[in-house]
């Protein structure tokens, strides 16, 4: 009878239940859809380039925040480059090239107050993050599958995490 509760106890797993984070995705459809709108808060910046008499802040995967800092004392927000799953950027005659997920989007900034874009190459990238930056603990691993692209991490209640850092 022992032998027998033994052998039946081992093959149970117990669920353990920790505090984590776990992934936000977009659909890759809805990472198209670039827009300039009024400026917002600066929250969790990441990247700067300055360009002229422009500075772009990368918020870290929402988009870029364009601010006229001509006169340093008193800096301008002009816009905010709504750009879902963007990370980094350059800038080159009058162009600026920021990653938007998988693809690589060309803007016209010649006039600020009316970016466009001039090109989409689509697939320039493969996914980079599958596990939060600055972070400690257990997370839910991260899935690019089904037109899918991460977008950020929230904490969450997680049931068996595969994934630890």
């Amino acid at each position: 009878m022992c032998i027998a509760t033994i052998i039946i106890s081992c093959g149970k797993q117990t669920d353990y239940n920790v505090q984590g984070l776990k992934p936000i995705y977009m659909p890759i459809a809805q990472l198209q859809n670039f827009q300039q709108i009024a400026p917002q808060p600066i929250q969790n910046s990441g990247k700067s380039l300055l360009y002229n008499q422009y500075l772009f802040l990368s918020e870290n995967n929402k988009g870029i925040h364009v601010i006229d800092i001509s006169d340093t004392l008193n800096p301008q927000k002009i816009s905010f480059l709504k750009i879902p799953g963007n990370k980094d950027m350059s800038a080159q005659d009058n162009r600026l090239y920021a990653d938007n997920g998988p693809d690589l989007l060309v803007l016209d900034i010649a006039q600020i107050i009316k970016i466009t874009v001039v090109k989409r190459i689509k697939n320039s990238f493969l996914p980079s993050e599958y596990s939060p930056t600055d972070f400690s603990g257990y997370f839910e691993c991260a899935d690019y599958s089904d037109n899918k692209w991460l977008v950020g991490w929230q904490e969450a209640a997680l049931t068996n995490p595969k994934c630890k850092k």
